[in-house]
Formats: structure tokens, C-alpha cells, sequence
């Protein structure tokens, strides 16, 4: 705010001794600049294990950022990769996954070890909502698709419906994070069963209805 004093403009004194805004220092500035150097550093890595027919048409993104991790049980900072492939009818499709350190400690060999395949980028590439990471390999599920099954909806309450998908996933879930089954309710709701156990999902045994819901 400003103050006239006759003709003349006055200002108030600035607080030069701390407040609200301080100059950058030295040390800051160049923790700033070795982020962004690591960000793009590890952008590159992971581009260049993309076709680059898929960068080069924008088919595909690759986005590195860092984030604060709030949970008190977690690394402060986590480093987040996104790679974003438009799709098709269904959407974009790819994978985000995130390693417990600041871009700056991050190696390619960690970066590595989390990668896809060349097949999964080709699937991508052609729209195909591939997994990854894929799917567990070593667990065995009661129910195949089409069965019907009985799902908790509340707390005494079950509804029926069909197996629509084994291994469901949602978009916006952690890396490597799945549901035993989707199933469609008699009902019309679409929902997800979270574990493979009876207190949650069952072999149908009435046309009444038990799930968890979600999805």
C-alpha cells in the first residue's frame, strides 16, 4: 500500500529483517537447478527406452516429477514417473510408479529394474491396456470369468452377479496394485472384489444376494 503525501508518493519501509519474503540463498539455487537436471536426466533415461516413433508423434508422454509423500511410515520424497499413451476407444493406458528418493539419488539401474518391456510399449502403441507391472503369476483365483458369485455390499447384505474380469486395476492405483475380480451385479452396479476370501466374495448360492464395493 502506498500513502501521498502532497505530491509526493511514500512507501512504507520494507521489512529487512525476515518476513514473508526472503531472497533466494546460494544453496537453494542449486539444489533447484541439480533437481532439474535429474528430472530431465531420468526423462531421458526412460525415453529412451521408448520406440521413438512414440515420442516423436506424441503418442506417448513421459513425465518425472517429485513428490512429498505424507505418510509418516514413507520416504519424504518420492520421485514419480508417468508414461502416458493416448490409447484409443478406452483411453490413455500406460503406468506410473514412484522409487523412495529425491530425483537427484535415483540411478539407472533402479530406473531399470522398473521398466516394461519392449512388448508392453508395442501394446501401448497400439491402444491395448497392458498391465504393468503384470498381474500376480503365482496366485491361483477360486472363481473364472463368467462364474457366478455372491458379493458383500454392506454389512448383512450380498448382492449376485458375474465375473467380468480377473485381476482388475483401476488407473489411478499404485504400481502393482490389483483386485481378484470385477463383477457385474444383477443389479446393474459394476463393482470390484478387493480379496479372494468368502468374506467377501462367494459362489452364488441363491438368486439373492455380498462384494466390496468400489470401481
Amino acid at each position: 500500500q502506498t500513502v501521498a503525501r502532497g505530491t509526493e508518493e511514500v512507501r512504507p519501509h520494507a521489512n529487512m529483517n525476515g518476513g514473508p519474503f526472503k531472497l533466494p540463498t546460494k544453496e537453494n539455487a542449486d539444489a533447484a537447478k541439480k533437481k532439474r537436471e535429474a528430472i530431465a536426466r531420468i526423462k531421458k533415461w526412460v525415453e529412451s527406452r521408448i520406440p521413438d516413433k512414440h515420442i516423436k508423434d506424441r503418442t506417448c508422454v513421459v513425465d518425472v516429477s517429485e513428490i512429498v509423500c505424507g505418510d509418516p511410515d514413507c520416504a519424504p520424497i518420492d520421485t514419480a514417473v508417468r508414461i502416458i499413451y493416448e490409447g484409443k476407444a478406452e483411453g490413455p493406458v500406460g503406468t506410473a510408479f514412484a522409487f523412495p528418493c529425491e530425483a537427484v539419488e535415483l540411478t539407472r539401474e533402479a530406473l531399470d529394474e522398473r521398466m516394461p518391456p519392449a512388448s508392453t510399449f508395442e501394446d501401448w502403441y497400439e491402444g491395448k491396456p497392458t498391465h504393468w507391472p503384470p498381474p500376480p503369476d503365482d496366485v491361483t483365483l477360486r472363481f473364472e470369468l463368467g462364474a457366478r458369485v455372491e458379493c458383500k455390499v454392506g454389512k448383512k447384505e450380498w448382492a449376485a452377479g458375474e465375473v467380468t474380469m480377473l485381476w482388475f486395476r483401476q488407473g489411478d492405483w499404485p504400481p502393482g496394485t490389483f483386485a481378484p475380480y470385477q463383477v457385474q451385479l444383477d443389479d446393474g452396479r459394476l463393482i470390484f472384489a478387493p480379496d479372494d476370501a468368502n468374506k467377501c466374495i462367494r459362489a452364488e448360492v441363491s438368486r439373492k444376494g455380498w462384494c466390496c464395493l468400489g470401481g
